[in-house]
């Protein structure tokens, strides 16, 4: 099975959430640093949100915009048509779970499980009894849930992630905050990977078949 995050979306030039949180000025967030630690903006005299708003109304809504249109305006990648492919093969079983609004991997083919949920701690995943493996892709911040519940079903777990992302056309680091002893982190982008995963794949499938001939 595989589990998608931003990763994913940023490589189709979706930005990520926390673009969001600075638009809508959810937290206090002023510089270009790649951590949790920026507090949330929880008092009137702190939020600047509605005094943008009314000063600059026509730059503050296309701010306010401008990510749902790049998600609307963004196509799927080599990487999520290549998951496609993997679960025409059946190499990938069950929906993709998915924490991405922008439908990518749905516009692509695949079914989709959206737990983006924030009314449970913990949505329903419906794991497969095939599924022996969870693959996450480029996904960060609290949302484990999903990879303790696949290790709880004895899956292997797999991370695909460059632990960074390029912001402003600087390099910033991002460790994997949920990997755990015994999983398995590939340090790459979502396309780069997957493209490497679909070569060993039909490198495999060729030898298969010269030994059955």
């Amino acid at each position: 099975m595989v589990e998608i995050g931003c990763g994913s979306s940023i490589e189709a030039g979706v930005p990520p959430l926390h673009f969001l949180h600075e638009v809508y000025r959810v937290t206090a967030r002023k510089d270009n640093t790649l951590t949790q630690s920026h507090r949330f903006t929880m008092r009137p005299q702190h939020d600047t949100l509605v005094e943008e708003m009314l000063t600059s109304p026509q730059a503050k809504a296309d701010q306010l915009t401008s990510m749902f249109r790049m998600a609307f305006e963004a196509e799927p990648t080599d990487a999520h048509h290549i998951l496609e492919g993997l679960a025409d093969a059946g190499h990938l079983v069950g929906p993709v779970i998915q924490h991405n609004f922008d439908l990518l991997a749905a516009r692509a083919g695949l079914p989709e499980c959206f737990v983006r949920r924030y009314d449970q701690k913990i949505p329903p995943v419906p794991f497969g009894p095939q599924a022996k493996a969870i693959c996450v892709i480029g996904l960060h911040a609290d949302r484990r849930a999903v990879q303790t519940r696949a290790r709880e079903r004895g899956m292997k777990v797999f991370f695909v992630d460059p632990e960074g992302l390029m912001e402003n056309g600087e390099w910033k680091s991002y460790p994997i905050e949920g990997a755990r002893e015994g999983d398995v982190v590939v340090r790459a982008g979502a396309i780069e990977a997957l493209t490497r995963l679909k070569t060993l794949i039909e490198d495999r499938d060729r030898e298969e078949v010269a030994v059955r001939n």
